[in-house]
C-alpha cells in the first residue's frame, strides 16, 4: 500500500483502506494470486463462494494479506468484501493445506514476490 502523503510503500493500513480496496495492496494481491492459480483477477471479488479453486485462491490472498503484509483480519477481509471471521477461517484453511508440497511451493513463491514488491516500487520511483 502507498502512503498518500509521502508515496512510500507500506504494508500496514494507510489511507483509503476500504471494502473491496483497489489500491496498490489489493491490486497487487489480486494480480499475483490470480496469476499463480491461473484465474482472472476479477473472480476473486465474486460475492459468492463460487468454485473451490476460486474460493481457495481468495483464501490464499487473505492469508497473505494477514501473514505477510501485516493487515489485520478485518483489513484482509475488507480487501475482498468479507468479514474478519471469514478472513480468519481463510488463514486456517490455507495453513492446513500447506502440508501439501504443491500448495507450500506456490505459497513460498507468492511470499517471495511480496517480499520483493517494496524494493521494486522504490527502484521504479528512482528511475522516473
Amino acid at each position: 500500500m502507498v502512503d498518500c502523503r509521502t508515496g512510500d510503500v507500506l504494508f500496514k493500513k494507510g489511507c483509503g483502506e476500504e471494502r473491496g480496496d483497489r489500491g496498490p495492496t489489493g491490486l497487487f494481491l489480486r494480480a499475483i494470486v490470480s496469476a499463480a492459480f491461473r484465474l482472472p483477477p476479477d473472480v476473486l471479488d465474486s460475492q459468492s463462494r463460487g468454485r473451490k479453486d476460486v474460493a481457495f485462491a481468495r483464501q490464499t490472498a487473505m492469508y497473505l494479506a494477514y501473514t505477510r503484509m501485516g493487515l489485520s483480519y478485518v483489513e484482509a477481509g475488507r480487501l475482498f468484501e468479507r468479514d474478519r471471521t471469514t478472513a480468519r477461517h481463510a488463514c486456517r484453511q490455507v495453513e492446513d493445506r500447506r502440508e501439501d508440497p504443491r500448495i507450500d511451493s506456490i505459497l513460498d513463491y507468492l511470499e517471495r514476490a511480496i517480499d520483493v514488491w517494496p524494493r521494486l516500487s522504490e527502484f521504479s520511483r528512482e528511475i522516473r
